[in-house]
């Protein structure tokens, strides 16, 4: 499997042009071979994906934000072009708009409108790709979550996730269980570790935190070995928060990844 960075974990580090070359080469001195990034707003498409080029990194996927794709065919046309330009078939899209995200009829809703534009992207020969956090699995009762509707009522030709370890940790799930019901439309995990950590008032009190991979509670020689399994190509470590320098925390993360095997 392909070891990359999701870029918001190093998104303090992307202020200008020379931050982002220092920022790419360090991430390609540590052993990354590839990000998951949206150009930044100084940058046109061409010219980050040369920079990336130039710095020995590919990248998974285009970013687009869903309700302006969906809405406005310009935007539309404009999140094709990036995909094109980037060589990759997939665009990334955000999590369902909040007003969706607490009832049945809401996530079949976005269900149904993320399947048309999944179905015109298709024409292009691209796919959406939803990444899940720990909202998804919102209960409704009787065993049925968010995320049962994402999976069972969209087309998995046109619709593809990209799990995180840590978020389906929060979610109160089986890690190993969803990414064998991702198989087949899923080739890019995300790879975050869930910790307990300190601070509690009361017994009833969670803290939880972001970790480097290996360096929390979840069970990486399964995880790894059922990525495997159900085909995943690349994992991309992403730490929403860090304790310190985020590149000391990929570079934890991706010796960790060797020691595991990946």
């Amino acid at each position: 499997m392909k070891k990359g960075v999701q870029m918001f974990t190093v998104r303090d580090y992307m202020n200008d042009r020379q931050q982002v070359e220092r920022t790419l080469r360090t991430i390609r001195e540590i052993g990354y071979d590839s990000i998951q990034a949206a150009t930044p707003e100084f940058m046109t498409h061409r010219e980050f994906k040369g920079c990336m080029e130039r710095f020995g990194l590919g990248t998974y996927s285009a970013n687009a934000d869903f309700e302006t794709m969906r809405d406005n065919p310009a935007e539309f046309a404009a999140a094709v072009e990036q995909a094109e330009i980037y060589g990759v078939s997939y665009i990334a899209i955000g999590t369902l708009p909040e007003e969706m995200r607490e009832s049945p009829q809401g996530y079949r809703r976005f269900a149904e409108q993320a399947g048309q534009v999944g179905q015109r992207l298709l024409k292009d020969g691209i796919r959406l790709l939803y990444h899940p956090h720990a909202l998804e699995f919102y209960s409704f009762g009787k065993g049925l979550k968010g995320m049962d509707i994402l999976m069972d009522e969209t087309d998995s030709k046109s619709f593809h996730f990209s799990l995180d370890t840590h978020w389906l940790a929060c979610g109160g799930v089986d890690i190993c269980d969803w990414l064998k019901k991702a198989k087949d439309r899923m080739e890019l995990v995300h790879f975050k570790d869930y910790a307990i950590v300190g601070g509690a008032n009361t017994v009833e009190t969670v803290c939880k935190g972001f970790a480097e991979v290996g360096e929390g509670n979840i069970d990486w020689p399964k995880v790894i070995d059922t990525c495997r399994e159900t085909g995943v190509q690349a994992v991309a470590v992403e730490q929403d928060v860090c304790p310190g320098n985020p590149f000391d925390s990929l570079r934890i993360s991706f010796e960790n990844m060797v020691k595991l095997g990946v």
